[in-house]
């Protein structure tokens, strides 16, 4: 059997057995690790779609600290809803992906460059939660205010079951986005643009449009990531959500 069976053959029986394994009575202990694991492979999912393409970035726990902390910030100090929150949160941080991309696709800032800038700005970030400690907390973190009972609107459960269904949820949308992206027309333009820019451009394919959809995308679901991790674990902080060990 070829490695690439092998792991279609895993993604079926875990799509079968998923949806039924909490029905087993399954200690809340192993619920927490596979709510874990659901949600950082979302995260991984969503950083290697740039890796993918010969992006490589190092600063993507900016991106992931921007998704939890403005959910977080937003409800805490706004009491609004997580769900809005989230909304904020991607269109946040699509902002600063679009203001990375922009200037470095412009100016062909590629390769082991473009990580450098990736990791200064994830860098920048964690400086600045850390900085705005009467808002986030700095280096201690800050814990979600709970809403005193289950509530969908915060988006607060006491039973584990319900996380672990969202993040199977969270998982398999990622695996039908990294389909969705792998099977469209951009994926030629993205390899051509990942072996050669110039030659890329000769051919009539926008390389800053690409390059800056594919850094969008990638952000906005890892914040996507982060609003969820923030709202399963109700505690955020910079070493965690922002540092350069995401």
């Amino acid at each position: 059997m070829t490695p690439g069976r092998a792991a279609g053959l895993a993604l079926v029986v875990l799509l079968a057995a998923g949806p039924v394994i909490p029905l087993g009575g399954m200690r809340e202990y192993v619920l927490h690790v596979m709510v874990q694991i659901f949600v950082w492979s979302f995260i991984g999912g969503a950083w290697a779609l740039m890796g993918r393409f010969r992006l490589v970035s190092l600063g993507h726990g900016a991106f992931l600290g921007l998704g939890a902390y403005t959910a977080t910030l937003l409800w805490n100090h706004y009491g609004l809803t997580p769900w809005l929150g989230g909304v904020a949160a991607v269109a946040l941080t699509a902002a600063v992906a679009v203001i990375v991309a922009y200037p470095c696709s412009r100016l062909q800032v590629v390769g082991h460059y473009f990580a450098l800038v990736t990791l200064a700005v994830g860098e920048v970030v964690r400086l600045l939660i850390i900085a705005e400690r009467n808002w986030t907390g700095g280096s201690l973190g800050i814990s979600l205010r709970p809403a005193g009972r289950d509530s969908l609107l915060a988006v607060q459960f006491a039973d584990k079951r319900v996380f672990y269904y969202a993040g199977l949820v969270l998982w398999l949308l990622g695996l039908w986005v990294w389909l969705r992206v792998d099977r469209s027309m951009a994926r030629s333009a993205m390899e051509a643009i990942g072996e050669d820019e110039t030659a890329a451009a000769s051919v009539g394919i926008h390389v800053t449009r690409f390059k800056i959809w594919i850094t969008v995308l990638s952000a906005s679901l890892t914040a996507v990531g982060g609003v969820a991790y923030a709202q399963y674990i109700s505690y955020v902080n910079p070493d965690t959500l922002a540092g350069i060990g995401v």
